[in-house]
């Protein structure tokens, strides 16, 4: 059981406008991300350089939900079988329904010649990709999630139960777990642990503790947290370039000393986790900024609503727009033709996903109850 909170603050009694616009800002980069990494070759260095860059997106999806979970602890506590009751079927069965979707999607999209797998052999892989988060490249994202959703009461209890000096131990903690965890995915040991590691570290929890922590210590302190954002937004934006040019600098230099372009923007190459929390850092303070001031009803908001409301099942489905896009012409994608591509993902995953939220079946696809 989450114990009961002291009054709460202004910030926690109204609707924090800046999370979706955080959360649309940061799909917007997924989409960047795979699209690049799609349509361009594997060792392209400049595509790999944008990459590494926009590789911050499951750190701030996690930063994300450790932030809005706790949020919304402080204000509604419920018993534990409560949460994982309310929580854990709205990622769950979507994950389930389009792990099945994805995997006949790699049936169907085979190598000319491939014999077709049996329905026995199928079902089997279906079982295995739902275990393994491997169906498609982004469903790992929901295993881990709910991978989160299971410790997250145990989380924010604790939490709440520390001091503030507590936080910051735990916070330290968090970090140097993250380095370790991190240093051992980029250089596995050469043992049965290491092989694990490679095939299944990317889809476990430990490899983005300190990103919920981070979320999640943000809510605790958000008043704090709010005025710092606003009074030295300046100075972050003024980090976030200076860390933009400190971690591309650092790419170029791997890359000119004979590191493969894509091992140099590897996600979790220690050094990586600066860049990460500065991004994201400046995601919040952007949205915080944009949003300052909106009111509940105005069309901004009604927009960003709509879009938000959308927002699962766009992630959901831009991988099955992207193939199909990549399949009408062939693979085949200038440089200049990256833009068009991104932009007809974009529409593309946005109008499957309004599509999808006025089915019956909405909430297996989107997370979402069906709008009729």
């Amino acid at each position: 059981m989450v114990t009961a909170p002291a009054p709460a603050p202004a910030s926690d009694r109204r609707h924090l406008h800046e999370v979706d616009l955080f959360r649309l800002l940061t799909f917007a980069c997924v989409i960047g991300v795979h699209v690049l990494s799609a349509a361009t070759p594997v060792d392209d260095v400049a595509s790999n350089g944008g990459q590494l860059l926009l590789h911050v997106t499951r750190e701030a999806f996690f930063t994300l939900t450790g932030f809005v979970l706790t949020f919304q602890a402080l204000r509604r506590p419920q018993p534990v079988s409560s949460f994982w009751r309310k929580r854990i079927p709205l990622v769950l069965t979507p994950y389930l329904a389009w792990t099945v979707v994805y995997s006949l999607l790699a049936v169907a999209t085979r190598p000319p010649g491939s014999p077709a797998p049996t329905v026995a052999q199928e079902l089997v892989v279906v079982g295995r990709n739902a275990v393994e988060g491997t169906a498609w490249y982004h469903l790992y994202f929901l295993l881990v999630t709910l991978q989160l959703y299971l410790v997250f009461p145990a989380l924010v209890a604790g939490l709440r139960r520390l001091p503030g000096s507590g936080h910051v131990v735990v916070l330290v903690g968090a970090l140097v777990v993250q380095v370790v965890v991190s240093d051992l995915l980029t250089v596995p040991p050469p043992d049965a642990f290491g092989a694990f590691l490679v095939a299944h570290g990317y889809a476990l929890l430990p490899a983005y503790v300190l990103y919920p922590v981070v979320g999640a210590l943000a809510a605790l302190h958000l008043d704090q947290v709010q005025a710092a954002v606003l009074r030295w937004r300046w100075a972050i934006a003024g980090l976030v370039v200076g860390a933009v040019v400190v971690t591309e600098a650092l790419f170029v230099v791997a890359v000119r000393g004979g590191m493969p372009p894509a091992v140099a923007a590897g996600v979790f190459r220690p050094a990586t986790i600066a860049w990460f929390l500065v991004a994201v850092t400046g995601l919040y303070t952007l949205s915080l900024v944009t949003t300052a001031g909106w009111r509940p009803g105005g069309r901004a908001r009604r927009v960003l609503a709509y879009a938000s409301d959308r927002s699962f099942g766009i992630f959901l489905a831009h991988p099955l727009v992207l193939a199909g896009l990549l399949w009408l012409v062939a693979g085949r994608v200038s440089t200049a033709g990256l833009a068009a591509l991104y932009l007809g993902t974009v529409v593309g995953s946005v109008l499957v996903a309004d599509v999808l939220r006025r089915l019956p079946v909405s909430a297996a696809l989107t997370g979402r109850p069906w709008r009729r």
